[in-house]
């Protein structure tokens, strides 16, 4: 089978130039992998690009860190399930139309994933939609739940004008909350208030700052979701009223994350919201749940929008696209 393959992290700067990618990520024939028993192998028909793909090719994800290369890339898409490796969750679902999450490498004609874990479509759900139905939409739910069981009626979130904030922000909004929308551009500002965000702030205000510890304190804000990491969250802890909680959900500067200590011995919480470990913290029942309110609602609420689709012979040009991109809708890379 065709399979794109990793030879080494993607150096600094080198996401700007296709040619450059080529270097490091190559389409190769490898043999079709075999299911393990609980395992399924899943022809891909597609797969869809998030954050986490480009902190894995430049070899920073957190949990793909000791992965050892070549490698596989590719994390969430949808496809069609060709065999099962032993088990009745996986003889169950042979044939069946899937979405699924997989670190396997989904860019590759076939992958394998884990028999409990595909989500199975309605017969009206097209591929399109389905492959960018679970990372986002899942992310979005678990981070929507955790706002709401902090108990703060208002939360911020940096980076609102992304794919994942906007739809926790749809999410929580469904569930009763506000929101306070942190963009870096001008013209992000629109877009945050198209989701419905009750305030939005620019973080490149120089009085950002004292405009979000204002209005924290006005709203009593508890609560917010930081993805800028580096520095920004001694500003955003620095900003929120005593006995918060900050959640890291990424990390655009993948260096060191500040935080003040004195905060933290004071009353200050720090969460870390990563979605598969979200996902195995689950019961099978809340899986199974969680997994039909999203396909329930892909056509409606968590519809994602669709930017731009390449081939997998096409990769480099894809990876380097959406890391310019990343705010316009979801990057696919297809099989067929």
């Amino acid at each position: 089978m065709k399979a794109l393959r990793q030879l080494g992290p993607l150096p600094e700067g080198a996401l700007s130039d296709p040619n450059a990618i080529k270097k490091y990520l190559q389409l190769t024939l490898v043999d079709i992998p075999k299911p393990k028993p609980g395992q399924v192998l899943v022809k891909v028909n597609r797969g869809s690009m998030n954050p986490n793909d480009l902190y894995h090719i430049k070899g920073v994800y957190s949990s793909t860190l000791d992965y050892p290369y070549p490698r596989g890339v590719g994390f969430e898409g949808a496809g069609t399930v060709v065999a099962n490796g032993g088990g009745i969750a996986g003889w169950a679902r042979i044939g069946k139309r899937v979405a699924f999450y997989s670190k396997f490498g989904m860019f590759a004609e076939y992958v394998l994933a884990d028999a409990l874990k595909l989500i199975v479509l309605p017969k009206d759900l097209e591929f399109q939609e389905a492959a960018s139905s679970v990372a986002n939409p899942i992310t979005g739910v678990g981070m929507a739940r955790w706002a709401k069981a902090s108990g703060s009626k208002y939360f911020f979130i940096t980076a609102a004008a992304g794919a994942v904030a906007r739809m926790t922000m749809r999410v929580a909004h469904t569930y009763g909350l506000k929101s306070i929308a942190i963009v870096r551009r001008e013209e992000q500002v629109a877009i945050c208030k198209e989701e419905g965000a009750s305030y939005v702030l620019n973080q490149s205000d120089p009085d950002f700052e004292k405009n979000l510890t204002d209005l924290c304190k006005e709203v009593n804000c508890t609560y917010g979701f930081d993805c800028i990491g580096g520095d920004m969250p001694l500003t955003l802890i620095r900003s929120m009223p005593q006995g918060s909680t900050l959640c890291m959900y990424g990390y655009f500067n993948t260096g060191p994350v500040q935080f003040q200590p004195q905060k933290l011995f004071n009353g200050w919480k720090i969460q870390f919201f990563e979605t598969e470990y979200y996902i195995n913290s689950l019961s099978l029942l809340s899986r199974f749940r969680l997994s039909r309110e999203v396909i329930n609602n892909v056509n409606g609420l968590f519809r994602p929008k669709i930017q731009k689709q390449f081939s997998l012979e096409e990769a480099a040009e894809a990876y380097s696209y959406y890391s310019k991109n990343m705010t316009g809708g979801k990057i696919q890379i297809l099989n067929e």
